[in-house]
């Protein structure tokens, strides 16, 4: 009897242990396996799952985030292709727009000029300058690059943010409203990653907004609370607002409105994002009648550990900036030189400098400036392209830099993307120095003339 029951327990705990190893170590064994493999950077990496029991469905949950993974990392990958193949082009791009809107400015400023040729040149100018502020802002979205904190006014971030995603406005008939504070205290925190935040709820609701029949509205406001310590900016929808069953994770990552369309990732970086600058993201839920985000930011450096949601009710159309007019400046005798290869360019910024007094000298590329400067020619200014054939304007920075260093301290860069500087071994050179394609001609003529007086200090 006693062996009976000896071989009875044997066999049960025999059965016990091949269960136990079946249903709870082996599955553990493959989810750690699986887990080393992604921090491994295989984000291919898959768990069977087996059964129904709590493993099975903490696996199943694996697989899932595995692939929210593999989507978002796939999904950056095009980002960042995107981000080179658009640093690429903004030099051919903003070459074109250079020259259309430097020939606009010279036209205007003929006094002969009739009305409608005056109207029209004035069209030609602003749809250039409007081109080349989107492309603009597209660089600067997709190459943020390092983190860089500093004073941030939101109104401007705002804007910069609405002009990314304004397309969306017409095709999909959403009219954007709101007042943004005139009178709004600066904060403390990178400009590229708020801009980031605000980018992304303004995606969220053209996108639950698009759900929905008209009309379609969209809410931006700023405003500082009661005691003037905090700036808020708020993303009002009048959408589907935010089901229940959302609402509670909405921050968490992973959890997605938008079904397989969506990483679940956005709104958890956003408030990374803002926390980062001690600040608070949070969101006034309304289902069935849209919902309202709130950016709390500190002025100083009070943080904002609790989001209020209370914001002004009013709505009115967002304020459109008026650019200030360039302050008077006079290039009477400075001597420039321009190196550039597009002639389309180089001419019409020479006649422009001369006309305001300057002497100017071209060279279509760094070794015809180099010939220049050898021949005996002195220049205040040397104002120089970065992408140039034969030799560029980086490499004709280090040659200065190498022989003549006083000269090299008179250089001043054009570039269609400031974010190319570091790769070319500009790091160091003062963001002042630089001026990003496509300039006015008013605003080059005050940038040289500040530079002449800077050195002349």
């Amino acid at each position: 009897m006693i062996a009976l029951v000896v071989v009875l327990s044997a066999l049960l705990l025999a059965a016990a242990m091949f269960i136990l190893n079946r249903r709870v170590w082996r599955p553990l064994k493959a989810l750690r396996i699986g887990i080393q493999r992604v921090a491994d950077g295989d984000l291919t990496t898959e768990v069977t799952v087996q059964g129904k029991s709590e493993l099975a469905e903490v696996t199943a949950h694996f697989n899932h985030m595995t692939k929210v993974l593999r989507d978002r990392a796939e999904e950056q990958g095009r980002f960042a292709a995107a981000g080179e193949l658009l640093s690429g082009v903004a030099h051919e791009v903003n070459n074109p727009l250079m020259a259309i809107a430097s020939h606009a400015e010279l036209r205007l400023a003929d006094a002969k000029l009739t009305a409608e040729q005056r109207n029209e040149m004035q069209s030609i100018l602003r749809q250039a300058q409007r081109a080349a502020k989107l492309l603009r802002g597209l660089l600067r979205f997709v190459r943020a690059g390092e983190k860089r904190t500093g004073t941030v006014n939101m109104n401007d971030v705002v804007r910069s943010a609405s002009d990314l995603v304004s397309y969306r406005f017409t095709i999909d008939e959403i009219s954007i409203e709101g007042r943004l504070d005139p009178e709004l205290p600066t904060v403390i925190g990178d400009a590229n990653r708020l801009e980031q935040v605000v980018v992304n709820l303004l995606s969220n609701a053209l996108d639950a907004l698009r759900t929905v029949k008209p009309p379609r509205r969209l809410f931006v406001d700023s405003f500082t609370d009661d005691t003037g310590g905090k700036v808020c900016v708020t993303v009002t929808d009048n959408g589907p607002g935010v089901a229940p069953e959302i609402a509670a994770r909405l921050f968490r990552p992973f959890a997605s409105t938008k079904g397989m369309k969506g990483t679940g990732l956005g709104l958890y970086i956003s408030r990374q994002l803002v926390r980062e600058a001690e600040g608070e993201l949070d969101v006034v839920k309304h289902e069935g009648s849209g919902a309202r985000f709130l950016v709390w930011l500190p002025t100083g450096r009070v943080a904002v550990p609790t989001a209020p949601t209370e914001s002004p009710i009013p709505h009115r159309p967002l304020p459109v900036p008026v650019p200030a007019a360039a302050p008077p400046a006079s290039l009477e005798g400075v001597r420039v030189l321009l190196v550039d290869d597009e002639e389309l360019i180089r001419r019409p910024m020479a006649r422009f400098l001369g006309k305001r007094g300057a002497q100017i000298k071209e060279a279509g590329d760094g070794l015809a400036a180099l010939e220049q400067l050898n021949s005996g020619y002195d220049p205040q200014v040397i104002l120089a392209d970065l992408r140039m054939p034969r030799m560029d304007g980086a490499e004709f920075y280090q040659k200065l830099l190498q022989d003549r260093p006083a000269l090299a301290e008179r250089v001043l860069f054009l570039s269609g993307d400031i974010t190319q500087l570091a790769s070319r071994g500009l790091a160091e050179v003062s963001r002042d120095r630089v001026l990003v394609k496509p300039v006015e001609l008013a605003e080059l003529e005050r940038r040289i003339a500040a530079f002449v007086r800077e050195k002349a200090a």
